[in-house]
């Protein structure tokens, strides 16, 4: 059993590196997404669904660039919950105490989002992302600071970019706090996370680390608003 899932795994793994969109237009985000709730995979679907439309609507309004997004949908793990109290008396010292009822609960959902988003879109940046900017940046005039416009900055100011249209358009299902968006550049010359492979191979070695068989992977990927053409 423990060696078939390896197989399925591994067989998986080379599908997605070798015969999806993501070899010809090579992925150079990892984003990693957490909710304010404990949402089922059919919500989550809905919520991929928004995310797609942000990104879409604010990056490629014309549909004249290459976005290339594979959603993947990773379970947290178990935890112990609070479920209430109750008094109780200590035999030992006689005196009476709160003993808390806790509960083994399932992790919540949270999405991992392999991405392909070319910084140079930034070089001509249309009306939506310049809005966004006149927001972000109100205290600079409304333009990203000079150093951030420099051809070594324009990873920075991307990642930037995409942190604020996603928490601007989708506050309603995104965690509080700095860690509920977490955006990395996806290096290929550095081993992913302690995934063993380098750069976007090891980003997607990652997003799939909770698989264990083929019928599995469509649980765990979201072939609905992901479009790199998985059949």
């Amino acid at each position: 059993m423990f060696t078939q899932s390896k197989k399925d795994l591994a067989e998986i793994r080379h599908f997605l590196t070798t015969e999806t969109d993501f070899c010809k237009y090579q992925p150079n985000w990892f984003i990693s997404i957490s909710y304010l709730q404990n949402y089922s995979r059919d919500q989550l679907l809905k919520i991929h669904k928004r995310l797609d439309d942000v990104m879409q609507d604010t990056f490629d309004p014309y549909e004249m660039n290459v976005i290339c997004k594979g959603y993947f949908i990773e379970k947290g793990k178990k935890k112990l919950v609070t479920e209430g109290s109750q008094i109780v008396l200590n035999t030992i010292s006689n005196n009476y105490s709160y003993d808390k009822e806790m509960t083994l609960k399932d992790g919540s959902y949270g999405t991992h989002l392999v991405l392909t988003l070319c910084p140079s879109i930034l070089d001509k940046p249309n009306k939506r992302i310049r809005k966004l900017w006149e927001t972000m940046y109100w205290d600079f005039g409304g333009k990203p600071p000079m150093h951030l416009l420099e051809e070594d900055n324009r990873e920075l100011l991307l990642a930037k970019t995409l942190d604020f249209a996603i928490r601007d358009r989708c506050p309603l299902f995104i965690a509080n706090g700095g860690d509920a968006i977490q955006i990395d550049h996806i290096d290929d010359s550095r081993v992913f996370k302690d995934t063993g492979e380098r750069g976007w191979k090891g980003a997607l070695h990652y997003s799939t680390k909770q698989i264990f068989s083929k019928d599995q992977f469509l649980e765990v990927f979201d072939e609905k608003n992901s479009n790199i053409c998985v059949a």
